[in-house]
């Protein structure tokens, strides 16, 4: 095993219950001195550099218009709690159901959107 810092990535469902656990061994790992970066959802922004970690931040859906001094005061799992009450219907349906109509839409959704992000 390497005595030298490695890179680690959290990658936690944008809610407060995930995050904070990611949160926790983050602030261990920082402490030994590791780098932390989240892959988070965008109305996290802020919110976990400010505790020490990188953000590497995409949006799930397309930003509201609001102020571009409210940008950064975006409730942090609200694209969460939309997204449940605008799918609740899909988790109705068999597991294996869900796979062609949710699961694939879904993560084709997450790839496109970090791909158009970051090319690179």
């Amino acid at each position: 095993m390497t005595n030298s810092p490695m890179t680690i990535l959290f990658m936690p469902d944008s809610a407060y219950g995930p995050t904070n656990q990611c949160i926790g061994l983050g602030d261990v790992l920082l402490r030994r001195g590791h780098r932390v970066v989240f892959a988070a959802e965008a109305s996290w922004k802020g919110k976990l550099e400010a505790l020490g970690f990188e953000e590497d931040l995409v949006d799930l859906a397309p930003p509201t218009e609001t102020a571009e001094d409210d940008v950064g005061e975006q409730d942090a799992g609200k694209f969460w709690k939309d997204f449940i009450r605008d799918t609740a219907s899909e988790f109705r349906k068999p597991t294996f159901d869900q796979l062609e109509t949710f699961m694939k839409p879904t993560w084709q959704a997450l790839i496109e959107a970090r791909t158009t992000a970051n090319p690179n």
